[in-house]
């Protein structure tokens, strides 16, 4: 990993836990990251690229190993240490304009979770592509919601908990959509 592009980074982090993502420039940025404009602007074009850039690098690089049934668990529990240990910050993104890039990357990431899963334990003559994208879709987003949630009531509810609601719902309806086909 590039350590300047992970300098500004943890910079914009370290911003994010005390100032919103608005108000924060590329100059706050580059400031307490210790390197120039320039710098800034040869690996990013502009802050929410870096905020992008966060995100995938801090989280979705460590997710590969978690798409089948026996570890999308710790997948999902990684997502959610993550979003613990970096809650202003995650907050910080959710409460500001980029709150969509926020929930964009949350459904992606589960969205692609979810098709691995049932792409090796279903295959085609049980679940169609087709069916499979749009469980993926519907349980994608219904992850999404359960995970801002839980962020925004103070991560109140523990972690394991919160994932085995989300899989004995998403596990339960897929066996129910499975038997009526």
């Amino acid at each position: 990993m590039n350590l300047t592009k992970k300098a500004l980074s943890q910079a914009l982090k370290e911003l994010m836990a005390s100032i919103p993502f608005e108000k924060i420039t590329i100059n706050d940025v580059t400031q307490t990251a210790g390197v120039s404009r320039n710098t800034f602007y040869y690996h990013f074009s502009d802050i929410n690229e870096l905020l992008e850039w966060t995100f995938d690098n801090e989280i979705v690089k460590g997710l590969e190993s978690y798409e089948d049934l026996d570890t999308w668990k710790n997948g999902l529990l990684s997502v959610l240490n993550y979003t613990e240990e970096n809650r202003k910050f995650c907050l910080n993104t959710f409460h500001s304009i980029n709150r969509d890039r926020l929930e964009i990357f949350l459904y992606n990431i589960t969205y692609h979770m979810l098709v691995s899963i049932m792409d090796q334990s279903y295959d085609e003559k049980i679940l169609s592509k087709q069916l499979k994208m749009e469980i993926a879709d519907f349980y994608g987003r219904a992850i999404v919601a359960q995970v801002t949630h839980w962020l925004t009531t103070r991560l109140e509810e523990p972690k394991d908990i919160l994932i085995e609601r989300i899989e004995g719902v998403t596990k339960g309806t897929i066996e129910l959509i499975i038997k009526n086909h």
